[in-house]
């Protein structure tokens, strides 16, 4: 494998990672803000949710690349889809 095939195949595996992390995150602290209201908890709610945003942005971006896809290509299932 050439150095850059592994070097994307660890930071994919890296950036899915940081995914389930962040997920968890999102999830602990948005209960903590909710039962304590505690604005440290309410931002660090806002935080991991940013980071866990930014980390899927760039699990799309694999996803054009496993498709042979151009990097800044829609991912499909972007089209019609809102999120806020």
């Amino acid at each position: 494998m050439s150095y850059e095939a592994d070097f994307l195949k660890e930071f994919e595996a890296w950036v899915n990672t940081q995914v389930t992390v962040n997920e968890m995150a999102v999830k602990e602290s948005q209960k903590l803000a909710e039962e304590s209201q505690d604005d440290k908890a309410a931002d660090a709610y806002i935080r991991y949710e940013s980071k866990l945003d930014a980390y899927r942005f760039l699990q799309g971006k694999f996803a054009n690349y496993h498709a042979g896809k151009g990097f800044h290509d829609l991912p499909e299932e972007m089209f019609g889809k809102r999120s806020y």
